[in-house]
């Protein structure tokens, strides 16, 4: 593909995630995006991205791109005995980092979020999500969560991406209206400080429920 045929691609990609943000993902047609795109060939999207699908999972594939290249430098600097928000951090800090890189107005945390809830959205591309919020290895075995059961811990896990993504979409949201207050520094220190106290919560109740969420 040539530079025009790029330049074109990624018009489309940041055009598509506007609107999707905006509006909602399952409201933006396909012909709504190549107009707003300045294109009058409608099958843009079938020609640059294959289909639908390929166009959320090239938007998913830069969101992830861009977090797993942050996130394997900051995990490169944990301390040899890492603690529980130490683990919590390397998850979280790479998106917000990642957030904070882009120019505003961004819509890349709004998009993000709908595009997890989305029924249409394959379990993969959700994998995906979950891989570049988490680290590696997770905090199976950290201190502070020895008293939580394998079962318990992975289904708080999944509870991790859907916070840190909706809190995220909010203050996108506030930063673009002008009424937020604190940076994207203090919504990561919120959201690991969060993500760590419910990580490491007392079990008070047998794993039935998460087992039948379908932790493994």
């Amino acid at each position: 593909m040539g530079r025009y045929g790029d330049r074109a691609r990624e018009t489309l990609l940041d055009v598509a995630e506007e609107q999707f943000a905006l509006h909602g993902i399952d409201a933006v047609s396909n012909r709504k995006i190549t107009e707003r795109a300045g294109t009058a060939n409608h099958s843009a999207i079938a020609y640059h991205f294959g289909s639908r699908d390929g166009l959320i999972h090239a938007l998913l594939a830069r969101v992830h791109d861009g977090v797993i290249a942050r996130r394997s430098t900051i995990a490169a600097g944990l301390p040899d005995s890492p603690t529980l928000r130490d683990l919590v951090h390397v998850g979280v800090r790479p998106w917000i980092d990642y957030l904070d890189s882009l120019p505003v107005p961004s819509y890349r945390a709004r998009f993000t979020y709908q595009a997890m809830l989305l029924p249409s959205v394959a379990e993969s591309l959700r994998a995906d999500i979950d891989e570049s919020l988490q680290p590696d290895s997770g905090p199976i075995g950290a201190d502070g969560v020895s008293h939580v059961p394998a079962p318990v811990l992975r289904t708080r896990m999944r509870i991790v991406t859907g916070l840190t993504l909706g809190l995220s979409a909010r203050y996108e949201t506030e930063l673009v209206a002008g009424t937020t207050e604190g940076n994207w520094a203090s919504v990561g220190s919120f959201i690991a400080d969060a993500v760590t106290g419910m990580l490491s919560a007392p079990v008070t109740h047998p794993d039935d429920f998460t087992r039948g969420f379908g932790a493994p």
